[in-house]
This record gives C-alpha cells, sequence and structure tokens, in this order.
C-alpha cells in the first residue's frame, strides 16, 4: 500500500496460476461431494439458509480435510470460503451465492447440486492442467472476457452457465434455473483481509 496525494492506493494484485489451482485441487473433492450426493446437498443448502456455520465447517471439513481456512461464511444466500495465500497477495475466497439484496435466506440444494455438477470438470481441468489454469488466469487478469468466455464453455457445457463477469481478480460465473428467478454465482476471487 502507498500514499499518493494524501490517499492510500493498493497496489493492484492479479491472480496467479498458483492460487487458481490450489484452490480448484482443495475445493475439487467438495464439488464432488455435492454433485454426487444429494442428502449431503440438501443438508449444505438448509445449513446455508440457516446460517449454521458450525454445521457447514463440519460438512466441509469431512471432504477437504484439516486444510487451513483464511475465512469461511454464509449470509443465508451463499457460502464463501477462503484460503490462504502467500504475500503479496492474501486470500483466495471461492463461494457459490445468489447476489445480495434480493432475497433472505433463500438457497436451494438442488440448484447448488446442479452447479456443482457443472464445475466439477472446470475445477477437475483447472487442479490437473497448468496450461489451462494459466490461460484462465492470463484472460482474467487481461480482463478479456471473451477469451475467458470461451475457455470456460470449454468445460462448463450446462445451458444454465448464463453469464460471465470478472471482477476482484476473479471471475464469477452465473447459473440461472428455472425453478428459481434468481442468478446464482459460482465465484472465484482474491480478498484482501488487511
Amino acid at each position: 500500500m502507498k500514499i499518493r496525494n494524501g490517499k492510500t492506493v493498493r497496489k493492484q494484485v492479479k491472480l496467479t496460476v498458483h492460487a487458481l489451482r490450489k484452490v480448484a485441487v482443495i475445493m475439487l473433492p467438495f464439488y464432488q461431494k455435492l454433485a454426487a450426493d444429494r442428502s449431503y446437498s440438501a443438508r449444505w443448502a438448509k445449513a446455508v439458509r440457516e446460517a449454521d456455520l458450525d454445521t457447514l465447517e463440519k460438512m466441509l471439513r469431512s471432504v477437504i480435510g484439516s486444510v487451513p481456512l483464511a475465512s469461511f461464511g454464509t449470509n443465508g444466500i451463499g457460502y464463501f470460503i477462503g484460503f490462504p495465500l502467500p504475500k503479496p497477495l492474501d486470500v483466495i475466497t471461492n463461494a457459490t451465492s445468489i447476489r445480495p439484496g434480493q432475497v433472505q435466506f433463500t438457497f436451494s440444494g438442488a440448484i447448488n447440486r446442479s452447479i456443482a455438477k457443472a464445475v466439477v470438470p472446470l475445477y477437475r481441468e483447472i487442479a490437473n492442467n497448468a496450461g489451462y489454469a494459466a490461460l484462465l488466469v492470463k484472460a482474467i487478469n487481461a480482463n478479456n472476457k471473451p477469451f475467458l468466455n470461451r475457455l470456460l464453455r470449454s468445460t462448463v457445457t450446462t445451458r444454465r452457465f448464463t453469464s460471465l463477469e470478472i471482477a476482484y481478480s476473479g471471475m464469477f460465473l452465473g447459473f440461472k434455473y428455472p425453478s428459481s428467478k434468481y442468478v446464482y454465482y459460482n465465484e472465484v476471487f482474491l480478498e484482501f483481509m488487511r
């Protein structure tokens, strides 16, 4: 951080391949569990709606083990899981959520499970293919949405993937299902905790 003309200015920090692959490796088993286990997905969604962080953490730990977390939270419409990164980065967050301000305590287990099924190939490819991860990072850091969209659609093939945003040195994949009037976002982005 620098002070310029009396104002604090944070140096733009870019996403790295290491950070993106780290979140993919850790979260892939979680998404696989959500996709494969209807009961687990339903219990997870209920805990999100009830903002029951203790249940969510126990369920998450049953899949990812004792991996260090930098942050973990829910707002009744989604969940946010942050992992520490080496400096100058701080935290990389992975989330699935409805945008705040639209609704409260609404989160569909069936939709979350469908999103998990849709993103498993993406997270698997990021975890196993450094070249693919590098292309994603290049597109995100260059704010090249058309290129990022093409890359993502090679692995996320559901027609329910309806929108894409680049922000916070990350990507926000929007999914729209007929059973809900809300768009659900699967997100990977950098956060600064300081």
